[in-house]
């Protein structure tokens, strides 16, 4: 009913439609990842040190205290 929500989430229907489909023909797999193991986060949440490490360490980079 509001229209402009409905212009902000119409490219989330059209993304929902799209995977929907895929997964229907068995051309993807969607599973499940525990928080935990959300690479992305290390770039958009504030974490503790253990996490950002173990994050860290996922992206098989040096360390930028190392690199100098």
């Amino acid at each position: 009913m509001n229209p402009i929500f409905h212009i902000h989430a119409k490219h989330v229907e059209v993304d929902y439609h799209f995977v929907r489909d895929r997964v229907a023909k068995k051309k993807i797999e969607v599973r499940f990842f525990s928080s935990y193991d959300q690479l992305a986060y290390i770039l958009t949440k504030p974490l503790s040190h253990a996490s950002f490490s173990y994050l860290w360490s996922k992206l098989h980079m040096a360390s930028p205290l190392l690199a100098r």
